[in-house]
């Protein structure tokens, strides 16, 4: 049953997936000599599967034998009295029910300990961000830092984010967003790729492709960056630009009261097909030549790496916002495993990337500690000039990457920390009950 399961972990499709997510929800066969470890999340999300389900396939894959693994969407009261560690991912109005739950439980109970991953600065989203007037309409953001203070650790993507959850909370560690480089997506042949999604472009040999992926929320950078790509596409006649994850559905959040001024929230889809996000970066780029430029709709979560595949430089512009600053440098990784040579904000968990990186694959022309266009322009076209240098830089700084941020390889410090903190807090527990009931003479 184990190696079936394991050939699943390597999933192709969502059904797989779920396949394999549905595994770690039955809590019947647990092994009571192991700390269990409950992971939690209201929805599946990009972020969820980075964050939360993507560790527990790595952990269970490595350590079978440390630790019990089970993932819930909906934390019950069961959850509380066989777990060892709770984990969850982003608040939601559960998580934040369920915290409450927990700080009014008996105290002469043990409960477990409660880990509260968050990968964005949610309370500080910029004006352009889509999901701003529901975050603060519905109080999402204050309830984020509820959750934040009333968890027992945070766990979290980058030093900035670290040190704006201390405000919160003394308990914040420090975990990388990394990949399943075993997976088939992060496995494609380039020239395949680009064979499928880029027929009229095909073969490439003579053409230099510059790409971007994102979603809606990141708006604002794809629309500043469009002075540096006008600029490149003048100058270079053999440059091609891909622009990648746009959404499938645009919406809109729909905001009303009820009859007695209790706020509605729900989100309206636009079934125009051409949708309304892609036609305003269409717009945008309006003065681009289209037979240079493609947009790409959003890929599900098995396949999204096939836009990467596409890039020989990919950029990875941040705006520069209390927001942004909070970013991990997913996006530059992602491209890096592709050989992609990469132009980015030194800015956020970008900084934090290149702080740590081996000065012997650093160039001045990738960390980019402007906003504005300039500074840009002159660092994607040193690349297009020196495109062989640039592939082989590329590929010291892919191998460098690829090792510290495999999952894989990387998981036993994540699991001696869950279960050093889970034996620290049980070990307190017992001692608190055993001074309460001495006290009390329950």
């Amino acid at each position: 049953m184990r190696e079936e399961l394991l050939q699943k972990a390597q999933y192709k499709n969502n059904e797989e997936r779920e396949e394999l997510k549905n595994y770690f929800t039955q809590p019947d066969d647990l092994d009571m000599t192991k700390k269990t470890i409950v992971f939690s999340t209201p929805s599946e999300t990009g972020t969820s599967y980075f964050r939360l389900f993507e560790p527990m396939k790595a952990l269970w894959k490595a350590f079978p034998d440390e630790a019990n693994y089970l993932y819930t969407e909906n934390i019950q009261p069961n959850h509380m009295k066989i777990a060892d560690l709770i984990i969850m991912h982003r608040c939601g109005n559960l998580h934040s029910h369920f915290l409450s739950v927990a700080r009014m439980w008996p105290r002469t109970e043990r409960r477990p300990l409660i880990m509260h991953d968050a990968d964005d600065n949610e309370f500080n989203l910029p004006d352009t961000h889509p999901m701003k007037e529901l975050w603060i309409e519905s109080g999402k953001d204050k309830m984020s830092i509820q959750s934040l203070k009333h968890s027992d650790y945070i766990t979290t993507t980058t030093e900035k984010l670290k040190r704006t959850f201390g405000n919160f909370n003394d308990n914040v560690e420090i975990f990388r967003n990394q990949f399943d480089w075993d997976l088939p997506q992060w496995n494609l042949d380039k020239n395949e790729v680009r064979k499928e999604m880029l027929p009229n472009w095909f073969p490439t040999d003579d053409k230099i492709i510059i790409g971007w992926a994102g979603l809606t929320s990141h708006f604002e950078d794809i629309r500043r960056m469009h002075a540096i790509i006008k600029a490149v596409h003048d100058k270079y006649p053999n440059t091609h630009f891909v622009l990648a994850g746009m959404a499938l559905k645009d919406s809109h959040v729909e905001i009303t009261e009820d009859e007695k001024g209790k706020k509605q929230f729900k989100e309206v889809e636009i079934e125009d097909e051409s949708m309304l996000y892609k036609n305003r970066i269409k717009e945008i780029y309006s003065d681009i030549d289209p037979n240079r430029i493609q947009l790409f709709d959003a890929l599900p979560l098995e396949e999204y790496a096939k836009f990467n595949a596409l890039f020989d430089i990919s950029l990875a512009y941040v705006e520069h916002s209390a927001f942004s600053s909070c970013k991990s440098e997913i996006k530059l990784i992602e491209a890096l495993h592709y050989g992609a040579i990469p132009v980015f904000s030194e800015y956020g968990g970008y900084k934090d990337f290149w702080k740590d990186a081996p000065d012997r694959v650093k160039h001045k022309n990738m960390a980019i500690t402007s906003s504005t266009p300039a500074p840009w322009i002159r660092a994607v076209s040193h690349w297009v000039e020196n495109f062989e240098e640039g592939k082989k830089r590329a590929a010291a700084l892919k191998e460098y990457s690829d090792d510290i941020y495999d999952i894989n390889k990387n998981c036993e410090d994540r699991l001696s920390f869950y279960l050093e903190k889970a034996e620290d807090f049980k070990e307190a527990q017992i001692n608190m009950i055993a001074q309460y009931v001495d006290y009390s003479g329950e």
